[in-house]
């Protein structure tokens, strides 16, 4: 009796050593798993967009100098008059464009309805393109244009309230309307100097700045505000970071955005090899714990919905929140330990068609 009630002992530590085995298994594969599955991301990078500067005056000054300061912020502008010009692809900036003609209209609309982004620059087309309809009127400038502290897509990573400095000189002053999101203004008089505008997937952004008035030629936040915009109006995904508590982090304010950049967190949107996915890194490269590490991601026209994709190590924790009204979607984490790395998948649920656009 007594062998076999030791044969019973055995057989039962037996067990419980072979179920913590398979747990320590099952763990260990599935981190090798998970590892292998981060490692297997294929990032395709996106370059900055092509910029065609078109000038209804050959000799426009104003032309010339914005193409110089577009080369400066590495964009890669080129000059042409309005009676060459053919929209074919990239983003059209339209400087002091008085008139669209009915055929060029009609061109412009079917370059947007591909995909095709148009940005303009001092007095925009008193003639609508499409649904587009936007006027100016001429004054004097200030001595300093003032970036918005509201998050936005064209601010995004930029310090916010950051001042250019610049000459005061007339130029364009923007008729604002209730769509517009104005982006920066004139420190003084409040006209705005920067605009954006998406609807029904077509993004328009303006530029009330002359290149010529500037301080400092290539200030590098306004270098960054003008790639930034660029990319986001020719539909790359672009984000803004925030750390804090989760009432000010949620919200990307002021504060949480400075905060990200004093304590070192780092992160990026990438697309995937499949064009329906994307990376969303994070890292925490400073020196104490992060809290509510928290990106905004301001996604492609069109996209309606989407979600986080992976296994559950690589979305543990994580929360995912839309924000349709801007064709964006909030990423957070409860924390980000020192030199923490967290790599996530987002996919594509839904797009808008552009049957549906079109019949809009």
């Amino acid at each position: 009796m007594a062998r076999r009630s030791e044969a019973k002992v055995h057989w039962k530590h037996l067990a419980i050593y072979g179920v913590v085995m398979s747990i320590v298994f099952l763990i260990g594969a599935l981190a090798i798993w998970s590892f292998l599955s981060k490692q297997s991301l294929v990032i395709v990078p996106e370059t900055l967009p092509k910029v065609t500067v078109v000038t209804a005056d050959a000799n426009s000054k104003l032309a010339a100098s914005w193409v110089k300061l577009l080369t400066k912020a590495e964009l890669s502008a080129t000059l042409v008059p309005l009676e060459k010009f053919d929209p074919i692809e990239g983003v059209v900036v339209f400087c002091e464009v008085p008139v669209i003609q009915p055929r060029l209209g009609a061109l412009l609309e079917k370059f947007v309805r591909r995909g095709g982004a148009v940005v303009f620059v001092g007095v925009p087309p008193s003639t609508p393109i499409g649904k587009l309809s936007m006027s100016a009127d001429v004054g004097q400038s200030d001595s300093a244009m003032k970036f918005s502290e509201a998050v936005s897509p064209l601010l995004a990573r930029l310090n916010p309230g950051y001042e250019v400095q610049t000459r005061p000189v007339r130029l364009a002053l923007l008729k604002e309307s209730p769509h517009m999101v104005v982006d920066a203004r004139w420190k003084t008089s409040a006209r705005a100097v920067v605009m954006h505008m998406e609807s029904d997937s077509a993004r328009t952004v303006w530029f009330g700045l002359d290149p010529e008035a500037l301080a400092q030629k290539e200030d590098p936040q306004l270098m960054l505000l003008l790639r930034t915009a660029f990319r986001w109006v020719s539909g790359q995904p672009v984000s803004d970071g925030a750390i804090g508590s989760s009432a000010v982090a949620s919200t990307l304010t002021p504060v949480a955005r400075r905060r990200a950049r004093e304590y070192h967190f780092s992160f990026s949107v990438d697309r995937l090899a499949n064009p329906r996915l994307f990376s969303i890194r994070m890292t925490n490269k400073g020196s104490e714990p992060l809290e509510n590490p928290t990106v905004k991601i301001w996604l492609p026209p069109g996209v309606t919905q989407v979600a986080l994709a992976g296994d559950f190590i690589m979305t543990r924790n994580a929360s995912l929140n839309g924000v349709p009204e801007e064709g964006a979607c909030v990423i957070s984490l409860p924390s980000l330990a020192r030199e923490e790395d967290r790599v996530m998948k987002l996919k594509i649920v839904d797009v808008r068609s552009r049957a549906t656009v079109a019949r809009r």
